[in-house]
């Protein structure tokens, strides 16, 4: 940890981060308790101690110098919270991005040590989209470019890590919006449905092929939805 920042470095200012376990005052400094003789974080969620046993640090090293341990429900000797949550969804996101069968949530949990469920939350709550919305991303931009480099389209639908044929011509009209072949053509000859219309964000742009959109009934409908929205 480095040394206190001026942010929290009157008594008063730390008094307040404590009462407020506010998070923004993790890594300026840290405090610890007489009675308990364990260090913590300011955002530590154990119990408020009185103020006549409470010392505050200015880093890892001062409060273990003077005999107290990290506090286990916090972790102060460690990365802050964040910084460990990143990296568990940065490994589960390179575990996708590199297997050629996408391995399953109770394996990507098992991996970060932690339930399914626990896990599932997790990704979704530091990228934005679940695990399987990831892998499906992942696989439509690797099948973007193999198809775009590869020499044909059996070599592209192996190379962006399909095992079948069928399986691949089962995901290619949602991943590109038309087949193949069209695709690798830089999509010559499609029709492509488009309109900017107003719904509650602001100007939106709406446009689909026959393939994705369903054709102009459905492209009429999503028109509809968003203006309706």
């Amino acid at each position: 940890m480095h040394t206190v920042q001026t942010r929290f470095a009157t008594p008063e200012s730390r008094w307040q981060a404590l009462r407020n376990r506010d998070p923004a005052a993790d890594g300026h400094f840290l405090y610890s308790v007489d009675t308990t003789g364990v260090y913590c974080r300011p955002s530590c969620s154990a119990r408020p101690a009185l103020p006549r046993n409470v010392r505050f640090h200015t880093s890892n090293a001062e409060a273990e110098q003077a005999g107290y341990r990290p506090c286990k429900r916090c972790r102060p000797d460690l990365p802050p919270r964040a910084e460990r949550e990143a990296a568990v969804v940065a490994a589960a996101c390179r575990a996708l991005e590199q297997s050629d069968q996408s391995p399953t949530l109770g394996e990507l949990a098992a991996r970060a040590k932690l339930s399914p469920f626990h896990f599932h939350r997790l990704f979704k709550r530091v990228t934005g989209v679940t695990p399987r919305a990831y892998a499906a991303a992942h696989r439509q931009r690797r099948t973007q470019e193999s198809l775009r480099a590869a020499p044909s389209v059996t070599d592209a639908l192996y190379e962006a890590g399909f095992n079948s044929s069928g399986r691949f011509y089962e995901n290619a009209p949602a991943m590109l919006g038309m087949t193949p072949s069209s695709y690798r053509r830089g999509g010559a000859g499609e029709t492509l449905w488009h309109a900017v219309v107003s719904c509650s964000l602001g100007r939106a742009l709406v446009a689909g092929t026959a393939v994705f959109r369903g054709g102009p009934g459905a492209y009429a409908a999503n028109i509809r939805a968003l203006r309706e929205a």
